[in-house]
């Protein structure tokens, strides 16, 4: 029971982890997490929307049409979307400007509109809110590792301050991060199998 709950509360992590496993979180990790700073604006978005909207949204009631519901759950993201914006633009204006499009595109990112439904409104509320926020760390880590690995290899650096010289340029364009998650992809999967694996093993 308790190996059950375990691996329930950790799936978001890596089992169903919305860039790698799912894909229904993809191109702001593609296109947009090319530094260390733009995928910390990234994810601070997708938690102040996605997270604070999914919170929200429960107490939406379930006898209201389906399609009204996910009106208002987008609705109440484009809300959530507003203040984000104003303080991203405090903190880090230039690079909010650049990545402005894909923030914008977290109002109707599939963890709101799907998983809700499909997973965390089937959850009690406190297990909901755990759960939630482990698919937030699990976009959080692939942004960063993303980021981290781009930044070296197109700049030569990490959060602005100099590490190296830079070793490919084009790993800042949408085609390296394509492959970048390609393969982040493939070593979640092998992950995943190998703890599948083992854990048949185990029961056996």
């Amino acid at each position: 029971m308790a190996e059950s709950k375990k691996r329930i509360n950790t799936d978001g992590l890596f089992r169903q982890n919305v860039v790698l496993m799912s894909g229904l979180v993809t191109a702001p990790i593609i296109v947009a997490a090319t530094t260390l700073q733009r995928s910390l604006v990234l994810t601070i978005s997708f938690f102040a929307v996605s997270y604070v909207s999914i919170l929200l949204c429960r107490f939406i009631s379930r006898k209201i049409v389906y399609t009204v519901r996910i009106l208002l759950y987008t609705i109440v993201a484009a809300i959530m979307f507003i203040p984000t914006v104003i303080a991203l633009r405090f903190l880090f204006p230039e690079t909010t400007q650049e990545v402005m499009l894909y923030i914008e595109l977290m109002v109707v990112n599939s963890l709101i509109l799907a998983k809700t439904e499909s997973r965390f409104y089937l959850e009690p509320y406190g297990k909901m809110s755990v759960d939630a926020l482990i698919f937030i760390a699990g976009f959080a880590m692939v942004a960063f590792a993303s980021g981290a690995v781009r930044e070296i290899l197109s700049y030569g650096t990490l959060f602005g301050f100099h590490v190296c010289e830079p070793i490919i340029p084009s790993a800042k364009s949408p085609f390296f991060g394509f492959i970048l998650v390609g393969i982040f992809a493939a070593v979640c999967r092998a992950v995943v199998g190998r703890r599948v694996s083992s854990r048949k093993g185990r029961s056996e």
